[in-house]
């Protein structure tokens, strides 16, 4: 889970972009902690040898270049299941830390299996018609716990759900305000309790920063982590979001202490850590990687100290 985590903000970026290696060596987004280098819905039919050379020439560069102390988990999502056999016979493969896995569903799980490098991390692609069907996410479930290794988490394929649908994402309203947002509830209910990560669909509207930042409160209070995002400027926002508040995390501490009573209270709240515990355990680890959010009390006197300085 703590790996998952570590996603941060996902970005999404065409192979065929020639600024493949300043963004992979840290140097061009030194925050961004995770990118998926697509090879499929991004990338025309006509330059996917274009995406694909790009791809062989950043595997040779991460080989033989150094890279910032901070850089991004790199993935990488193939077309379809023929460029992963492809891809696998590249000695330079395992350079890349994992791959996504588009239109996954049972069906196709074990030509998956049988393809994928076992080394890399696999993030399967939850985004085709039968992922509404919650008997066929039972069965994908149980088959993903006894014969795939290696899942770091399952993407949920917003725009793709809302195009099996035939609507769009409204610029004025979060994705929990669609059909989709009852489907994130049920996926949460079917995985969540059984190990999986889930990570957040895309928010395509960067211009819409309120909205988004309500979107990712929406996606923290269902559990999810990593959020899929298609514009550098969503970064800092999506770390932000993830950033822990002063309470949560001294009620975390509190929870997670040995000497912790069966049920107390703190701060108006009652604790009870034999059902918070995984929810202080999950906050911990975002301070750890987010860090925690300065309160207004903090931040005005962080302000008062600069300003007495400012007059010494």
């Amino acid at each position: 889970m703590s790996t998952a985590l570590a996603l941060g903000a996902t970005l999404y970026m065409p192979a065929t972009r020639s600024d493949l290696w300043a963004v992979v060596s840290g140097e061009k987004f030194p925050a961004l902690r995770s990118l998926v280098i697509c090879l499929e819905d991004a990338v025309l039919e006509s330059e996917i040898n274009l995406g694909l050379a790009h791809l062989k020439q950043l595997l040779s560069m991460l080989k033989h270049e150094p890279r910032a102390a901070q850089h991004p988990l790199v993935f990488v999502r193939p077309r379809h299941l023929e460029m992963v056999k492809q891809l696998s016979e590249w000695p330079l493969i395992d350079q890349i830390d994992g791959m996504v896995l588009p239109k996954f569903n049972l069906s196709t799980l074990a030509h998956w299996h049988a393809s994928l490098p076992p080394s890399l991390w696999r993030m399967p692609t939850l985004e085709t018609p039968d992922v509404f069907d919650m008997g066929a996410m039972l069965e994908l479930r149980e088959a993903l716990t006894q014969d795939f290794d290696r899942v770091l988490a399952l993407r949920i394929g917003g725009n793709d759900l809302l195009n099996c649908l035939g609507i769009r994402r409204p610029t004025c309203f979060t994705l929990y305000q669609t059909p989709i947002g009852q489907l994130i509830g049920q996926l949460c209910g079917q995985f969540l309790p059984h190990g999986f990560a889930l990570t957040a669909p895309v928010f395509e509207h960067f211009h819409q920063v309120q909205l988004f930042k309500e979107e990712l409160a929406l996606d923290l209070n269902h559990g999810l982590i990593g959020k899929t995002i298609i514009h550098p400027s969503q970064i800092d926002i999506v770390h932000q979001a993830y950033q822990v508040e002063r309470l949560e995390w001294e009620q975390a501490q509190h929870l997670l202490a040995a000497d912790a009573h069966a049920v107390f209270s703190h701060q108006g709240s009652m604790l009870e850590p034999a059902t918070h515990r995984r929810w202080a355990e999950s906050i911990m680890q975002r301070s750890q990687i987010f860090g925690i959010r300065s309160s207004f009390l903090d931040e005005m006197l962080a302000s008062q100290d600069e300003a007495l300085l400012s007059l010494s």
